[in-house]
């Protein structure tokens, strides 16, 4: 293989970057960045080079810092080097090594691109690489997207290597003379793509001599896989769910009659962070007819009710309000109410209408308790403000949002569903409260 040709192919064929872009190149001071330091320095590339000393092997990490500013002085190349303090970060942020180091680089890389204006971020993974991750996610339970392995490009991270294998670089490296250290790190096995890397991957080659071929083959079908995946679910969603304001809607009956519903309905949920089990779960409750039945995950949490799935945040404290002026408006977590006093316009959605002369300021309001009770309008007799919300079929989180409206210690309004008989207009009526139901959940 004449690597610089192939680079040149590759970087042209995926539309990494072109002549008048600069680039931040990350270089470790191993054999695959100072290749692909080499690679594009003989294409004439503008760049700037960036270096993290995790400070993690002691006087190895800093003969590799040293090494590129040496380097980079002698070739008049930009050298950025962080300094991280990698234990301390995996401490603060309960994360392991490799992932602490991950996160440290790839945010420090992102603020110098931006600080300096720079087209992209050139990273120097490869094949061997790609193989790697495309096991460790394999093995961690993946979908399309994970078993597409990494991409060429990605937002402003690059890989112009991804093509190349390890044996390609290294040979690269030794015909044009390209100085490198070696991490002494990756010699042992005691991360998962170590051992992937130096125990495992090396057996494939006695079953199957094009298993690199094949494999990064396989990771560019499953990249497209990925891509009409996304598009067929987006379609999907469109069909099944409805967005409010306050909540999502999944229609339970749509989703059960397509194939693999619990695999559509872990894409629609992923969003809310649930996972696959949850969402067998919840198929499961709705086929065994279990209605009122609640889900969990993270801020986020989903109701079986009847047929429909109502997925919304977490309820936060109860809400208290008081109104001691009018008009006054009123925002609550699901609607808008405007409290006044009005000149009668006749009986409207969204209007209620009270007899303002029995109303003593300040109102005050509330979420629902146990036992309230109030005369809903053309009825007789108290009912429980419970009884009331099941009649009407209100949902279990919707009833969280109910709100009763108290006159000293007499509800005379339920919002946003009916008023009590006790304070309602009639013909000698003289001054009128009038609540309006300004916004509620919406699509």
């Amino acid at each position: 293989m004449n690597l610089f040709s192939e680079f040149k192919k590759y970087v042209q064929d995926e539309h990494l970057f072109n002549s008048s872009n600069k680039l931040l190149v990350a270089v470790s001071g191993g054999p695959d960045s100072m290749v692909l330091l080499e690679l594009l320095r003989k294409l004439g590339q503008t760049m700037e080079i960036a270096h993290v000393n995790f400070q993690l092997r002691g006087a190895e990490s800093e003969a590799e810092t040293q090494f590129l500013i040496d380097f980079c002085e002698e070739n008049k190349l930009k050298l950025h080097i962080k300094y991280a303090n990698t234990q301390a970060f995996m401490k603060i942020n309960a994360v392991g090594i490799q992932e602490a180091a991950r996160n440290i680089r790839y945010q420090w890389f992102e603020e110098i691109r931006k600080e300096r204006q720079l087209h992209a971020i050139a990273l120097a993974h490869h094949a061997n690489d790609q193989i790697e991750t495309m096991l460790f996610h394999l093995l961690r339970g993946a979908g399309s997207k994970g078993l597409a392995g990494m991409q060429p490009k990605s937002n402003f991270l690059i890989r112009p290597l991804l093509f190349a294998s390890r044996v390609d670089i290294l040979k690269f490296a030794a015909e044009n003379n390209i100085p490198y250290c070696t991490d002494s790190s990756n010699l042992k096995d005691d991360y998962a793509r170590n051992y992937f890397r130096n125990q495992i991957i090396p057996q494939f080659e006695n079953i199957e001599k094009s298993y690199l071929t094949n494999i990064t083959h396989t990771g560019k079908i499953m990249a497209a896989t990925h891509y009409y995946f996304k598009a067929q679910i987006a379609a999907i969603s469109n069909e099944l769910q409805i967005q409010y304001l306050d909540r999502t809607e999944i229609d339970l009956n749509k989703l059960t009659d397509k194939p693999y519903s619990e695999f559509v309905l872990f894409e629609l949920l992923k969003p809310y962070e649930f996972n696959f089990v949850q969402c067998k779960e919840i198929l499961q409750a709705f086929s065994n007819s279990k209605t009122g039945a609640t889900f969990n995950a993270g801020i986020y949490r989903a109701l079986v009710n009847r047929d429909i799935l109502i997925l919304s945040a977490n309820k936060k404290a109860n809400e208290t309000f008081e109104i001691s002026a009018l008009p006054q408006t009123l925002i609550t977590t699901d609607a808008l109410y405007e409290f006044s006093i009005a000149e009668f316009e006749g009986f409207k959605e969204n209007i209620f209408w009270l007899d303002a002369d029995l109303i003593c300021l300040p109102l005050k309001l509330r979420n629902t308790n146990v036992g309230d009770k109030f005369i809903p309008l053309g009825l007789p007799h108290f009912q429980k403000v419970s009884d009331y919300l099941i009649n009407k079929k209100v949902n279990r989180f919707d009833k969280e949002n109910v709100l009763v409206v108290l006159n000293g210690n007499e509800i005379c309004a339920l919002l946003p569903f009916q008023i009590s008989d006790k304070f309602k207009v009639n013909s000698s009526t003289r001054n009128y409260l009038k609540i309006e139901i300004k916004k509620g959940p919406t699509k």
